[in-house]
């Protein structure tokens, strides 16, 4: 099999969208769309419900990153155009200048970051988002679907919330040439690429093919019993899994930030033609990922200190950290084999 051709720190930045930070049972999340917020155009704004949904891509249950969302807005579903559009293996590029959005096959080195995030995504937690309130800003962008120009249907918009772009699901799925059905009862989004119906002959799978879920890492027990009441309600101590569960989200939410960040940056550096911009975007991912490492240890640090306090193991703490350095070195050795 051919290799594809990237400059290794290249690579790196791109493979290293799944490897930091980690934690022994984190999901890994997809990426947001990157814009300039001061070149969006923006007309007015609406205050909308987001919803718990479920989403099925090729038979694998995806939720978006945190921080996107699904809503409703005058009877239109609407759905984030980058995250969709990845999970279809579609390329999605954004011209900040003339606000337009290009959706195309990719190329083989877009792939590489496709298929890599469809793989993390597929790994992540079924559960979906709980609802909430949010406020998204309208924006005149235009779209480019494989080559041909598409219009946002009458009395439909775009709307924009925090750098990613939404759009309406069947605007979205016409445009792609892709089957993109929305269960109200189920509150269920499904879809399937051109690529997986040929496998499949038309079939969605069991939903889990595509992805293998990750084995769950056995929790360690305490090394000293608490004094009566075991830590639990009535003592007022904190419990081992209460320090384990509030480290675990912090980290997934700094994984998901990370993850966003790097992929985005892995993105335009496979676009740019400037080795200039190249460079900057490279040192820009190292920033990233210095940033990361240090709010990594950051949490990590508070929670050994939490457990040792309270009297518990905490053996966990390394789980943590050699998960993340094997992740990190494995995520370099790729790099430089797919590059060499």
């Amino acid at each position: 099999m051919s290799k594809v051709k990237l400059p290794a720190a290249a690579l790196l930045l791109i493979l290293l969208t799944g490897a930091a930070p980690l934690t022994a049972s984190a999901p890994i999340s997809a990426s947001a769309l990157a814009v300039s917020a001061s070149a969006t155009a923006v007309v007015d704004s609406i205050k909308v419900q987001s919803m718990d949904v479920k989403m099925v891509f090729d038979g694998v249950s995806m939720q978006p990153p945190v921080g996107q969302h699904v809503f409703i807005y005058n009877n239109t579903t609407y759905v984030p155009i980058r995250f969709v559009s990845y999970a279809l293996q579609k390329s999605v590029s954004w011209d900040a200048k003339d606000l337009k959005v290009t959706v195309a096959e990719p190329s083989s080195s877009e792939l590489v970051v496709i298929k890599e995030y469809l793989m993390n995504a597929g790994n992540t937690s079924t559960t979906a988002t709980k609802a909430k309130s949010i406020s998204l800003n309208k924006v005149k962008a235009s779209y480019v679907f494989n080559g041909y120009e598409k219009a946002v249907p009458s009395g439909q918009s775009s709307y924009m919330l925090n750098g990613s772009l939404y759009v309406p699901l069947r605007f979205l799925s016409e445009s792609v040439g892709n089957k993109i059905s929305w269960d109200q009862k189920t509150k269920t989004i499904t879809a399937t690429s051109a690529g997986y119906q040929e496998q499949n002959n038309g079939s969605t799978g069991s939903g889990t093919a595509g992805g293998t879920k990750p084995s769950a890492t056995a929790t360690p027990a305490p090394t000293s019993t608490p004094s009566a009441g075991g830590g639990s309600a009535g003592t007022g101590k904190v419990t081992y899994e209460q320090i384990t569960s509030e480290t675990e989200a912090k980290l997934t939410a700094l994984q998901n930030q990370s993850s966003a960040a790097l992929i985005s940056l892995a993105f335009q550096y496979l676009q740019a033609t400037d080795p200039a911009i190249q460079a900057d975007l490279l040192a820009q991912g190292k920033q990233q990922l210095a940033s990361s490492t240090a709010s990594f240890n950051s949490i990590i640090a508070a929670a050994e200190k939490q457990l040792t306090d309270n009297g518990y193991s905490t053996d966990i703490i390394n789980q943590y950290r050699a998960t993340f350095e094997a992740e990190l070195q494995k995520g370099m050795e790729k790099a430089k084999g797919m590059a060499g």
